[in-house]
């Protein structure tokens, strides 16, 4: 059965001494990454790609990876960008829109990481990545009233598209978090993709807004990244 691989990443860049991140790949293991996947037969495609794949407008028979990044790090655009823009390789950048630094992954402590600043975004953008919405704050959408609701959802992507000058067509659930009011408020504001954390490859009948994906992680060496590509989902 043909199968889409959504890959979902975080930071890429070097894990800060005496933390955890598991969210954190470092440079040298992605460029890894990029190449076993090209190794392995995988075509890169655009996350916009699984729309036309599960009408069955385009070819069925090829593996096919779409690479996403979720909370927008600054990281990234120093580690993975110039890899992604020197090999051509399609991306989507996942951006929390009001926030500048990783604020809600420590709301009572320190060291937030800095985010992608605007001019950094637009200089992605203009070399071909994609950008979405990952809401306006990281708020955990079941847990907002309605007009928050609607605002995470619907300002968050009116904000990136009046910075950036781009549809912004994909958004992605923050901590993964998503019932039918949630989804219907991403339906409303007009995207055409959600992503999930929920593990698995895209199977055809995938509902658009309610996507798996593969997370790739700091402790994922080429096997269980082998393992995590390959194995059936």
């Amino acid at each position: 059965m043909a199968k889409f691989h959504i890959l979902t990443y975080h930071r890429v860049g070097v894990p800060r001494a005496g933390t955890w991140e598991r969210g954190t790949v470092p440079p040298a293991r992605f460029r890894r990454q990029l190449r076993l996947l090209r190794a392995l037969g995988f075509e890169f495609s655009p996350l916009g790609d699984v729309v036309g794949w599960l009408a069955g407008r385009q070819g069925q028979g090829s593996r096919r990876v779409a690479l996403t990044f979720d909370d927008g790090y600054a990281d990234v655009y120093g580690h993975a960008f110039p890899l992604l823009a020197e090999a051509r390789i399609p991306a989507v950048m996942f951006l929390v829109a009001q926030r500048q630094t990783d604020e809600w992954a420590h709301p009572h402590g320190t060291g937030h990481l800095p985010l992608l600043n605007w001019a950094q975004a637009r200089e992605m953008a203009d070399a071909g990545v994609t950008f979405g919405s990952h809401s306006l704050t990281h708020a955990r959408l079941t847990e907002c009233e309605a007009e928050r609701l609607r605002a995470e959802a619907a300002d968050s992507k009116k904000l990136i598209e009046d910075a950036l000058g781009r549809e912004v067509r994909h958004f992605c659930y923050p901590y993964g978090a998503f019932d039918e009011r949630v989804v219907e408020a991403v339906r409303g504001a007009g995207y055409a993709t959600a992503c999930t954390t929920v593990k698995g490859t895209v199977r055809q009948g995938a509902d658009l807004l309610r996507l798996p994906r593969l997370t790739v992680g700091k402790r994922m060496g080429a096997l269980r990244f082998l393992m995590r590509v390959l194995v059936r989902h």
